[in-house]
């Protein structure tokens, strides 16, 4: 070796001392071991899928690492690469003294996607309303018109959104004289009504048409609603048919109904509202006028709610007393509300949006519970 090559290892020798050339042989290190590069993408997948999991492999693997390294030609991982606050303590000799091994490591991962996989199960539960029933002990009756179902239907149970009035500019309204006071007080002006008094469930999509209350002018459901998509369709129907068939065909019809309107309108939500009760004066039970027949109506109808894309709304606690029936200084003649009330039901539909629903279940989110007494 001549003069200037001494000098020269000399210099870089010194450089190496001096820290000069650190950089250089971090980077050495980390090209001559293949295995520290592929841990390096393997915990940063980890990470992104799970903070659990990376947290599981990192110890081990860093040590892993860098026996790797020092069995490949001696290289050593420069120092301050690996800090405990970043990795975790290493496994020590007070612990048990092992690396994790392959199927430890798979295990951890399991463990991960086990997790992940019950927090998007619950996520979708989140998502899924359920509608409860209330049981009492029904009463006898020889109505061919009815029966005492035993049982209240109450408001599907979920995450509803507090909404402004712009959320019904998208929305439909279609049912009878109840509806009508909605339309004409509730100040839901963005909204189409499409309602009418003596209107029922085996009329609302007959040729015979209803009335649309924008521009009073009878319309054809069956037309409009293949031709214009609505974000939210909002159902009460039920009082005029409670002297018409028996609370069977009026499922059956109400049923058919929907799945037509869903057929029409794939990405609307549909909202069953709940049949409001009578006043105790103008509650029959020598006739079918009366709230164990409403309650029969309302309890079939509320069946259909999914809590996912079709949910059952009850407003009568708004509006009736401890005993079920419609306030009477609510209501001018027993069963229509005076127009000032109607700023409560606006209240009420405001309270519960529905944001981003998701498919619907092929079974219906239901539950039913025993109480004593009516609601």
């Amino acid at each position: 070796m001549n003069t200037t090559e001494k000098d020269i290892e000399k210099d870089i020798e010194e450089n190496i001392e001096n820290g000069i050339a650190g950089k250089d042989i971090k980077k050495e290190a980390l090209y001559r071991c293949p295995y520290l590069l592929l841990l390096v993408v393997t915990v940063l997948g980890a990470m992104l899928c799970s903070d659990e999991l990376a947290s599981a492999i990192l110890p081990a693997g860093w040590k892993i690492a860098a026996e790797a390294v020092e069995a490949d030609g001696g290289a050593l991982v420069p120092e301050g690469f690996i800090s405990e606050e970043e990795t975790g303590e290493l496994a020590s000799e007070g612990e048990t003294g092992e690396l994790a091994s392959e199927g430890e490591i798979e295990k951890a991962a399991s463990e991960g996607e086990a997790q992940n996989g019950e927090v998007r199960q619950a996520s979708s539960a989140a998502r899924t309303g359920i509608t409860r029933f209330v049981s009492y002990e029904p009463r006898q009756t020889d109505s061919p018109y009815y029966s005492d179902a035993g049982r209240v239907a109450m408001t599907t149970e979920y995450a509803y959104t507090i909404e402004n009035t712009s959320y019904f500019n998208d929305a439909a309204f279609l049912g009878d004289s109840r509806t009508l006071g909605i339309s004409d007080y509730a100040g839901l002006d963005g909204a189409d009504f499409y309602c009418e008094n003596g209107m029922t469930i085996f009329k609302i999509l007959g040729e015979e048409g209803v009335t649309e209350q924008r521009t009073g002018k009878k319309v054809n459901l069956n037309q409009v609603l293949r031709e214009k998509q609505y974000g939210k369709i909002y159902l009460m129907l039920g009082m005029n048919e409670l002297g018409y068939g028996n609370t069977q065909m009026y499922l059956e019809q109400y049923r058919e109904v929907v799945e037509q309107i869903r057929q029409w309108q794939p990405e609307a939500v549909i909202y069953i509202m709940a049949n409001l009760h009578v006043s105790r004066e103008k509650d029959d039970l020598e006739s079918e006028f009366n709230n164990i027949n409403i309650n029969d109506k309302n309890a079939a109808s509320a069946t259909l709610a999914n809590g996912t894309d079709i949910f059952y709304l009850d407003s009568n606690p708004l509006f009736t007393d401890e005993d079920g029936f419609l306030k009477e200084d609510y209501t001018f003649d027993g069963v229509h509300l005076y127009a000032q009330h109607y700023e409560m039901w606006r209240q009420f539909l405001l309270k519960h949006g529905v944001e981003g629903t998701g498919t619907p279940d092929a079974a219906q989110g239901t539950e039913e519970y025993t109480k004593t007494g009516t609601e």
